[in-house]
């Protein structure tokens, strides 16, 4: 493929990223490895008559969306990546009305071969190659807006784009500074850069000189890869290895971030149906291999991309061979934060000390030794380690680490609509079990009296933000949650039904899961269902993980405005929950739908409730049902069902 389009494209120039068998391409005049060449900004704009860019997977292509700017004008810009997950979508960019899409005459995405995608762009004037690649990268994830919650970063250093991926507003400055001006402003509020093993450390001379930096721009420095090879530092075990200093790698901020936008828990697979593999070395790169067979390798900076886990999902669970770790410790911590990132499940022995930049809490998981043999139980170690990976190693984790201040948690407003007053202490109960969320109550007592004797203790004994109001009987479910969320001031609505069960990070995992997928919709499903008139729960199958059309409505996660744009939820009795899903969709919205671990749905007889399905077919599908109640351990119940 790589060769054809070098052909074609014979005035192009060429730059690539991800891409290890780079021969034919070395072999081009002026080709830029992004990966690995030191590209630097130009005072004017480089102009040729056409760009090609190559990268491996999509996330590869967003590290070369973070190097927009470095990339030349052109008037045909040719993007090809070579590796994508069948679930991705066709990568059609969405051009802006902005200038420098005005010159568009002509955009063709195709698919020459399986996992292949080509946008091939041309335009009437010369024009930023990079504008091309950042609509595609843009398109691979969803058409989200690419904005990272920090300042905004001035990059520098081989590797550098590592830190900020997809990000365009990155501004690319030398290695020696300064941070260049933008529209009358530096570039950026924060400066990382990444040195080699000569530069690091030195002083006082560190190779580049500092002295190019402008006042208030002192870097932020970080190791380039080869600065933390083994060749470098020493094997494992050898006792003069400077890893024997805990100040090397020892925290989280010294290695790049995992790119969450695609290396998520999206697509796992609850009943794989490959055995256990391990993740050894082969031919000096980390691997997971299965039966003798390496299914995947990873690149040598350890960076996972997406197409790495799509090979994975089918597998079981990951041994980790500490004895060779490829091509150092940076390498090896971050093949090992991105696979828990994307929940694979992982077991190893007790961690070297090098590893100690993965955390205390990923490090005390993958020696738990779980039995990954068990369904349920590899999941629950599944959603343990993406929780820790996600909220340690994420893009903007890292660089509240690194110094940049927090943003302001979201505030979720709970919609709660009652009629039952014997429930209101039960679900005022499930609510105060959240934790690791901001949120605010708003109870709608659907013809219920406030005065109520068991409505009034439960109101007093909540603590937390909490604004009740009696809704009129005659009022119809619909109406009475927007009125509802009328009330609230939060930026996400969260809807809960009175009488389910809820886990305490439930409310914290559809943010994440929010946060990963760009849904305007999270959710889940009724995965575990406890029949409370024949005492049995029931754990059905259910695909989740995914963009769906439908999740369930005590579950419902929404941006609060997606829930305007769509009017809310419509003025009827029942059926609210799927016609508002059924608007969002209608309007272009997205529905994601997360674990299904952290719920229970409660089902008495069908008259009690106003999602009327018969018994029945809660038996059906099921994977397994055991008599009780029996929540699962990521619910953290006691095990007794409650009024």
């Amino acid at each position: 493929m790589i060769e054809r389009l070098l052909a074609e494209l014979r005035e192009a120039r060429v730059f690539f990223a991800g891409i290890d068998d780079a021969e034919p391409l070395r072999g081009r005049d002026g080709a830029v490895d992004l990966d690995h060449d030191l590209l630097e900004p130009h005072a004017e704009p480089e102009r040729c008559p056409e760009v090609l860019v190559l990268a491996r997977t999509p996330a590869d292509l967003r590290r070369v969306a973070t190097l927009h700017k470095l990339l030349p004008q052109a008037e045909r810009v040719v993007v090809a990546v070579l590796d994508t997950p069948p679930a991705h979508p066709a990568p059609v960019p969405t051009p802006t009305p902005a200038h420098r899409w005005r010159a568009l005459t002509d955009l063709r995405v195709y698919q020459p071969k399986n996992r292949v995608w080509v946008v091939d762009a041309r335009f009437s004037a010369a024009t930023p190659a990079g504008r091309t690649v950042t609509a595609t990268a843009r398109a691979f994830a969803g058409h989200r807006l690419d904005v990272i919650a920090a300042p905004a970063a001035a990059i520098a250093g081989v590797g550098a784009a590592d830190w900020r991926p997809g990000d365009p507003n990155a501004t690319p400055a030398e290695v020696s500074g300064p941070v260049p001006e933008r529209v009358g402003a530096p570039g950026g509020d924060v400066v990382l850069r990444t040195l080699t093993a000569d530069a690091m450390g030195a002083d006082p001379d560190p190779g580049p000189a500092r002295t190019g930096w402008a006042g208030g721009e002192t870097p932020i420095e970080r190791p380039a890869l080869e600065a933390v090879s083994w060749e470098r530092l020493g094997r494992p075990g050898m006792t003069d290895s400077p890893l024997a200093d805990p100040d090397v790698l020892a925290e989280p901020s010294m290695i790049p971030p995992v790119d969450e936008r695609l290396v998520n828990p999206q697509g796992f697979v609850t009943t794989p149906s490959r055995g256990m593999a391990s993740l050894a070395e082969r031919d000096g790169r980390w691997s997971v291999v299965l039966d003798g067979k390496v299914v995947t390798s990873f690149a040598e900076s350890g960076g996972v991309t997406d197409a790495d886990v799509a090979r994975l999902r089918q597998i079981r669970g990951v041994e980790v061979d500490w004895r060779h770790a490829h091509s150092g410790p940076l390498t090896a911590v971050r093949v090992l934060a991105g696979l828990s990132a994307a929940g694979v499940p992982l077991v190893a022995d007790a961690v070297p000390r090098w590893a100690g930049a993965l955390g205390d809490e990923l490090v005390e998981l993958l020696t738990r030794e779980p039995d990954l043999s068990d369904d349920l139980r590899r999941e629950e170690h599944s959603i343990r380690l993406r929780r820790a990976a996600l909220r340690t190693h994420g893009v903007a984790a890292r660089w509240e680490q690194l110094g940049a201040p927090a943003p302001a948690p979201p505030l979720t407003s709970v919609l709660l609509a009652t009629r039952r007053t014997d429930m209101v202490s039960f679900a005022l109960g499930q609510i105060a079990r959240q934790r690791g969320a901001g949120l605010e109550v708003v109870l709608a007592l659907h013809g219920v009296p406030q005065g109520h004797p068991d409505v009034a203790a439960a109101i007093a004994t909540f603590d937390g933000p909490l604004t009740v109001f009696e809704a009129d009987r005659r009022a119809v479910f619909g109406e009475v949650l927007n009125h509802a969320a009328a009330r609230a001031s939060g930026s996400f609505l969260l809807k809960m039904d009175d009488d389910d069960w809820y886990g305490p990070d439930f409310l914290a995992d559809l943010l994440l899961a929010h946060a990963y997928s760009g849904a305007q919709v999270v959710g889940t499903v009724p995965e575990f269902v406890y029949l409370s008139s024949i005492d049995v729960t029931v754990h059905r199958h259910q695909i989740t993980e995914q963009i769906t059309s439908f999740v369930a409505g005590g579950t419902i996660l929404v941006e609060r405005s997606a829930f305007q744009a769509v009017g809310g939820f419509r003025p009827l009795p029942r059926s609210v929950d799927t016609q508002f899903q059924e608007a969002l969709q209608a309007a272009g919205g997205q529905i994601y739908r997360t674990h299904g671990l952290g719920y229970i749905l409660r089902r008495g007889p069908a008259a009690n409730h106003t999602w009327q399905e018969p018994l029945g077919t809660f038996l059906q599908r099921n994977r397994r049902q055991w008599r009780g109640f029996r929540p699962n351990a990521l619910m953290a119940l006691d095990g007794s069902p409650l009024p």
